[in-house]
């Protein structure tokens, strides 16, 4: 069993290292079509800058898919191992224990059962379960007619719980149909459909919390955008390239966004300091690629702010600190390159 289960492991090792692998070519091939291309054919650029930046993107879901399914296929160990043939013999009271919960019920039902075959006739459900094994076991269930609701999922349920200490009904709604849930009839949650599911559960509304500090938020990213006198994707390109922090409470719901005034003045769009420079010369001056240089400014390692040049907006940078010479050793060229220049 424990080799089985190693086994098990390597060919799923095996298999996202392969697929990171093929996703980091992609993104490099990106790089290098984007740093052959002169810099006066603006309209190929900014395209190839585009397609780099997407595959940068591709490349952080594919090393974040990798880890998760690391984690949920760690080693065995032999104490595990013994535990478990322990287990096994008295599945009745693994089952029966008060810290067993319903999704952990569920996850040792997908590992005892083989097939579920199901034939539908005039007034039930024919259900025949085939456990590991080979041995079966017969149900009839009552089919469900019209009016008769199903039941939403315990873990949106739970979502909406936490969801609903910050957020409006509408909101709730917006971020579960984001997300790609649905209600227990299948159909796209609304204001009033999520409403109905805090009555039933009991889930109180919102605290309708105001923000500490109405200067700094935080603020959403159409907020923040408003504030900053930018387009709402260009928050959102700026929350995921690392140039602004935010957070959330669940992938889909609105962002938290803090605009302290150090922030404000790097991305509001004023004047550069006097000294400092495009990306472009930044990465001469340096000896660097561009790519290099936009991650020492994602990583706080070289000041930066957003401004204008005619009128085409781009990134001033300070080398001032780097051609100094005392932090030469934070701009190792071997560091890795995560996204896409700013």
């Amino acid at each position: 069993m424990q080799e089985q289960s190693q086994q098990q492991g390597e060919d799923v090792e095996r298999m996202w290292r392969l697929q990171i692998e093929k996703a980091e070519y992609e993104a490099q091939r990106a790089e290098r079509q984007y740093d052959a291309v002169e810099p006066e054919n603006r309209v190929v650029a900014r395209e190839l800058e585009r397609r780099w930046n997407a595959r940068m993107e591709e490349l952080d879901v594919v090393r974040a898919k990798a880890r998760e399914a690391r984690a949920r296929q760690p080693a065995l160990t032999n104490e595990e191992l013994v535990m478990a043939h322990t287990l096994g013999s008295d599945l009745q009271a693994v089952w029966n224990a008060p810290t067993t919960g319903a999704r952990d019920r569920k996850r040792l039902l997908r590992t005892l059962i083989e097939d579920v075959q199901l034939r539908t006739e005039d007034k039930h459900h024919l259900v025949r379960i085939v456990w590991k094994g080979g041995t079966t076991t017969d149900r009839e269930i009552v089919r469900l007619r019209g009016g008769q609701l199903r039941a939403t999922s315990e873990d949106t349920i739970d979502l909406v719980r936490k969801l609903a200490v910050d957020l409006d009904n509408a909101q709730i709604a917006r971020t579960l149909n984001r997300q790609g849930r649905r209600s227990g009839l299948g159909r796209a949650f609304t204001a009033v459909a999520i409403h109905s599911l805090r009555q039933k559960n009991q889930i109180p509304g919102h605290s309708h919390r105001v923000a500490k500090d109405p200067t700094e938020g935080p603020f959403t990213a159409e907020e923040a955008a408003e504030r900053l006198g930018v387009a709402h994707t260009t928050v959102v390109q700026w929350l995921h390239d690392g140039m602004l922090a935010g957070e959330q409470l669940t992938p889909g719901a609105p962002w938290r966004i803090v605009l302290s005034e150090d922030t404000r003045r790097r991305l509001a769009g004023g004047d550069a300091p006097a000294g400092w420079v495009t990306l472009t010369v930044a990465a001469q001056r340096l000896g660097m690629s561009k790519s290099h240089v936009a991650y020492l400014v994602k990583t706080g390692k070289l000041p930066a702010m957003r401004t204008k040049v005619g009128k085409r907006p781009c990134w001033k940078i300070d080398v001032s600190t780097a051609e100094r010479g005392p932090q030469a050793d934070m701009f190792d060229q071997k560091t890795t390159v995560r996204s896409g220049g700013p």
